[in-house]
């Protein structure tokens, strides 16, 4: 490039990026624009520069103004608008031409002259390029209309002068559908284009969509890049093109005139730039008719730059810096030159779009969970990778796909190879629909028309979701037992009645099926299926026709499925299809859904209208056969629940006695905050056998943080909730009781209103019902697979108890104990039921020894070569704890180790209006005022006798170690390293429902950084960059690898303003955002002598924060006990909850 050395991009997906690349290569330094929906777009993080465009998503990109103004500040020399948007406004490339930039396009006049189809009609009869037969002027008003229609003869056209893509043109039969469309047209006309104009055209719908690409250099020399074949179209939008058209080919001299034609006319308009002309050809006899000029770039451009090896973006901005130097564009010799004779090979591309086949192919935004091409010699042209979330405000294309070979047959084969083995998975796309088109014999022969659609047949094997239901979700069995780091576990909540219903269809019992809550959804089968519905009694409906549940039922195509709510006892049923779902991408392994932090599943979300559902198109080998589960094995779906629970792993010295026996002698009802992540219940409050946490936090329900186990009964602050599948992995309050996991089912479908009792169990009785379950899951599985009979299954007996239920022995929390000893810290060995097993360091209090030696322990467990197997999921404690016990002798003395960490540096702003909002919503909706409300960083200051200046110094002086990292998705715990900067502030009571991403906080001794939106308890101190991101996608992370702190990483903190704040975090959501960090060693001797040299300071630091948190205390005590009494006043029934949720009852309490 001789003059231009800057260039704008005015333009958002695949084409921006296709625009980049050619940019890049000739050194151009490049300016993107997008919207804050388009922050992740790959556009973005290709540019040199990317400016986020003000005002609504929708139409920020047409914008002209504000596009102006980025390039002046930007020192642009030329703006390229691809094509759609701002391409072919003629009022837009003259601003850009005023302002002193080049328009990377033709000139305003040829723009003007060819959008407008009627002029355009005018000037190819002026140069004798044939035209469709029509109206020789704009119609005057329907009777014009219709007169005009009967002198061409139907069918016809009726066509908007302006705009394009298919837009603004109907075809009309009868004079009837003249008139009644007349109006529409004119209508679509205006609203779209600002242009009331019509005219008519003949339609002939046994033709070809032939179009020639050329290029001139605006003094009246074009020439030619042959033809492309686009007949295949989908409401006038072109759906799969190629280069060179099979017809074009099979008419001898054909081609010829085609481009001569179109030369012609570029000519005789002295047209500067690539340029599309558009013919329609008869099929019959070969005629040709112009349609149209598109005066920009074409979408299929890519697959004539493959056949004629020519980069058309390249030539744009060559044509380009030619009129920047001064000169009207190519020279005549340099241009003629560029003239091919013939194509080489052939070129097919296809169009890669987010629809739904199922509605119409309507547009279908969401999170693209996974995008795999195969490996190929395709040229993708695309915007979209994991990650990568489609808006519903722009075209829902996601890339074009071209396949070059020497021969058309070959490039057949290679893009149906392509599409069959290429995967994306969230919204459907049009992947197979693609396929069954170059599968078509009609396609493959090269006699494709433009009405070809119109009778192709596509039926997919899929579900329609018309309705979601209350809470229907995805969910396999066991879910993600080991991930950990704040991901839960996920999978079915009632996973005995999700494996009989696999086993019914002929699942492996594991397989992804639907978790159905309360309320089912409603599913239209676009093919046949083989399913089953199992669990809680509720209403099912096939077209009408009541079915039982707990038996195979085969589907027939597009009948519909109906499950209503449930009838009786319990909350959650499953369905089972045969073969699962196809398009659900695995996350970690599992397809399972953890709403709550929006992974795995369908899109890691619940099913609503529109979702589409790929199924197998393959039956199991009986499946016509009548199959259901003997009536005796059926479970029962009471409305009490008894539950076998054992203790721990916080039981003695942390509750009365008497509270203990409270919790197994009352009869706890069950709450309407009933859910996956959480099961609130309604019943006495603990006396508790200690004052306050510690540095746990003020309130005897706080401890320093731990794993928690599924299952478990934690108390937050004074309420009981148990903790199911999808609860946090790890927290900060006391779970005293836990339940077996033989028992998870029945938790699963506890609902609101409910009651239930624990009753105590031993592990050795625990794990024998563990087998029991498994053991008769695996008897039904041997009666289906003919080796065993219903007569020999024993039902699950669940009235009489276990044996150490009748013994009173139940064992203790803690199993096993080393004392402290030298080098060896006091050990405790903590159960909770019969598939978890806590190793405790210390008496309570915060120790980065503690932390070091647990780092230690988990390298050596991982590198032990003993005879320990997890792989069962079936170890005896004693032989675990014996092990861990070995390892624990040979860690020795690490007081002096060095460990390696890293530091990061993050900014941090104290005031934000996402704090506030957060602080304001749980005011309104959870607890009106408290100790702590409504400013947490004054009751922090306040509560360790701080100023609020003091508070922030510490932030921005602390390094905060990371001592665990987990809670919900990957929240690093972190400690001051510096013990006279550590602070105390008990956690929020109740715990908050939301916390804004990105959340800076403190509960108990520990710092907080909230990755995603999540429940909390942590007191809100301020913002920073969020260290998560799910699909990996962002710069700094991997599907393998979504989040970003470990274990002893250290953080420090600078602060910013709230408008620098929002700044950065765009960037993060824009996958740009760089981590500032450093590798460094963390040595335990240093830390160590720091906490002997400060040791009588720190001293007198607690002392006076212990006045402060007293006083506090106090305060907070008063305000609970008031506002406990203001809540007893106001109960509700839990049934009238209910109710009122639901929007049944009126505003009376």
């Amino acid at each position: 490039m001789e003059n231009l050395k800057t260039l704008l991009v005015a333009n958002r997906g695949e084409i921006a990026t296709r625009i980049l690349k050619t940019a890049k290569s000739l050194h151009l330094r490049t300016i993107a624009i997008y919207t804050e929906v388009d922050a992740v777009s790959t556009h973005v993080t290709q540019a040199d520069k990317a400016v986020l465009l003000l005002g609504p998503d929708a139409s920020a990109y047409l914008d002209g103004d504000q596009i102006i103004k980025i390039a002046k500040e930007n020192n642009v020399d030329a703006i390229i608008p691809g094509y759609g948007f701002l391409s072919e406004n003629a009022d837009f490339a003259k601003t850009v031409i005023s302002s002193s930039m080049v328009w990377v396009g033709p000139s305003p006049e040829c723009i003007n002259d060819f959008g407008l189809k009627h002029i355009a009609r005018a000037l190819a009869v002026k140069t004798h390029v044939p035209v469709v037969p029509g109206t020789h002027g704009l119609l005057m008003d329907q009777d014009h209309a219709v007169e005009e229609s009967i002198k061409l003869g139907f069918p016809v056209i009726l066509k908007a002068t302006a705009g394009g893509g298919g837009l603004g043109l109907t075809t009309c039969k009868t004079v009837d559908e003249v008139r009644n469309s007349f109006e529409t047209v004119k209508s679509r006309g205006e609203n779209l284009f600002k242009d009331v104009g019509i005219f008519l055209e003949r339609f002939y719908p046994n033709s070809h969509h032939i179009e020639v690409q050329v290029f001139g250099n605006g003094h009246g020399d074009a020439i030619h890049f042959g033809e492309r074949e686009c007949s295949i179209q989908r409401r006038h939008q072109k759906v799969i093109e190629e280069c060179p058209s099979p017809f074009i080919g099979k008419v001898p001299g054909l081609r010829e005139k085609l481009c001569n034609s179109a030369v012609r006319l570029a000519e005789s308009v002295k047209y500067g730039s690539a340029g599309t002309i558009e013919y329609l050809v008869d099929d019959e006899t070969g005629a040709f008719f112009f349609l149209e000029m598109n005066t920009r770039l074409q979408v299929e451009h890519g697959i004539t730059e493959l056949c004629y090896d020519v980069d058309l973006v390249e030539l744009m901005l060559r044509q380009a810096d030619a009129k920047s130097a001064g000169r009207s564009g190519l020279d005549t010799q340099e241009l003629k030159i560029l003239q091919p004779k013939e194509p080489r090979g052939s070129a097919i591309e296809v169009r890669v779009y987010a629809e739904n086949p199922a509605r119409d192919y309507a547009p279908s935004p969401g999170t693209l969970q996974i995008v795999e091409w195969q490996e190929s010699n395709a040229r993708i042209d695309t915007w979209v990778k994991t990650g990568t979330v489609v808006s519903s405000h722009y075209d829902p294309l996601l890339a074009k796909v071209m396949i070059h070979s020497p021969s058309r047959e070959r490039t057949i084969k290679d893009m149906q190879d392509f599409l069959r083995n290429s995967r994306i998975c969230g919204p459907p796309t049009n992947l197979e629909f693609l396929a069954c088109i170059l599968e078509d014999r009609e396609y493959v022969n090269g006699s494709t028309l433009t009405n070809f659609l119109n009778s192709f047949e596509y039926s997919p094997n899929a579900i329609d979701v018309i309705s979601g239901g209350a809470q229907t979700t995805i969910q396999d069995w066991p879910g993600r037992p080991t991930t950990g780091r704040g991901f839960p576990q996920a999978g079915p909540m009632d996973p005995l009645a999700f494996r009989i219903a696999n086993l019914l269809v002929g699942n492996p019992p594991g397989k992804e099926g639907l978790e159905i809550t309360l309320e089912g959804p409603e599913l239209r089968f676009l093919g046949p299926a083989v399913i089953s519905i199992c669990g809680a009694p509720m209403k099912i409906h096939i077209g009408g026709k009541s079915i039982p549940m707990w038996t195979k039922i085969q589907i027939t195509s597009h009948q519909k499925l109906k499950i209503g709510k449930s009838t009786g006892g319990g909350c959650r049923s499953y369905l089972a299809i045969y073969g699962g779902f196809l398009n659900v991408a695995e996350w970690f392994s599992s397809r399972a859904t953890s709403p709550g932090v929006g992974v795995g599943g369908y899109q890691g979300r619940a099913l609503r209208a529109g979702d589409f559902l790929a199924i197998s198109n393959t039956s199991p080998n009986d499946h016509k056969k009548s199959t259901s589960l003997a009536p005796q094995l059926i479970p029962e779906y009471p409305n009490h629940w008894d539950i076998l629970a054992m203790v721990g792993p916080y039981e003695n010295d942390y509750l009365l006695k008497e509270d203990v026996e409270m919790i197994y002698n009352t009869k706890w009802q069950i709450s309407h905050n009933a859910a996956r992540g959480g099961i609130r219940l309604i019943g006495p409050k603990p006396k508790w056998a200690r004052e306050d946490g510690g540095e746990g936090g003020a309130h005897p329900s706080n401890l320093i943080e731990y794993g928690y186990p599924v299952g478990a009964l934690n108390w937050t602050g004074d309420d009981p909730c148990i903790f199911p599948l999808d609860c946090p992995d790890l927290g900060g309050f006391v779970s005293s009781t836990t339940i077996i996991k033989a028992e998870f089912w029945k938790m699963g479908q506890m609902k609101a209103g409910d009651t239930m009792q624990f009753h105590r169990t031993s592990l050795h009785d625990a794990l024998a019902l563990r087998e029991k379950v498994d053991s008769f899951v695996d008897d039904i599985a041997s009666v289906y697979s003919r080796h065993g009979s219903w007569d020999s299954i024993t039902p699950l007996n669940y009235l009489n108890l276990p044996p150490s239920n009748l013994a009173g022995d139940y064992g203790k929390a803690v199993v096993y104990e080393i004392q402290a000893k030298g080098d060896q810290p006091l050990t405790r060995y903590r159960q909770g039921a019969d598939d978890y097993l806590l190793v405790e360091y210390g008496d309570g209090t915060l120790d980065l020894n503690h932390r070091c030696r647990v780092t230690a322990l988990l390298k050596a467990l991982k590198e032990s070569q003993g005879n320990v197997s997890f792989s069962n999921g079936l170890i005896k404690t004693k032989k675990l704890v014996a092990h861990l016990v070995a390892l624990e002798a040979q860690l020795g003395d690490l007081s002096s180790t060095t460990v390696p960490s890293r530091l990061f540096k993050l900014p941090i702003t104290f005031k934000n209006p996402r704090q506030a909002f957060a602080l304001q919503r749980y005011m309104e909706t959870q607890r009106p005022y408290a100790s702590y409300l409504p400013d947490n960083m004054e009751f922090v200051a306040k509560n360790n006798d701080l100023t609020r200046n003091e508070l922030e110094n510490i932030f921005l002086k602390s390094k905060l170690i990371a001592i665990a990292v987990g809670f919900f998705a990957a929240l690093p715990l972190c400690l001051p390293v510096d013990p006279r900067l550590r602070i105390n502030c008990p956690k929020m009571n109740p715990s908050r429902n939301f916390t804004p991403e990105g959340q800076v906080s403190w509960g108990g001794s520990c710092m907080g950084l909230y990755n995603i939106e999540s429940p909390g308890g942590y007191q809100l101190i301020g913002l920073s960059i969020p260290g998560v991101d799910i699909l990996g996608s962002k710069n700094g992370y991997s599907l393998d690898r979504p989040w970003l702190f470990e274990d002893f990483d250290q953080l420090t903190f600078y602060e910013v303003g709230e408008e620098e704040y929002e700044r950065q975090l765009a960037l993060f959501h824009s996958g740009r955002y760089e981590y500032q960090w450093e590798g460094v060693t963390f040595d335990m001797a240093e830390h160590n002598d720091l906490l002997r040299r400060t040791k009588a300071e720190v001293k007198l630091i607690r002392k006076k924060q212990k006045e402060g948190q007293m006083a506090m205390s106090k305060v907070e005590k008063e305000l609970m006990n008031q506002w406990s009494e203001e809540k007893a006043r106001e109960k509700l029934p839990v049934n009238k909850v209910e109710a009122l949720l639901n929007g049944k009852y009126g505003t009376d309490p």
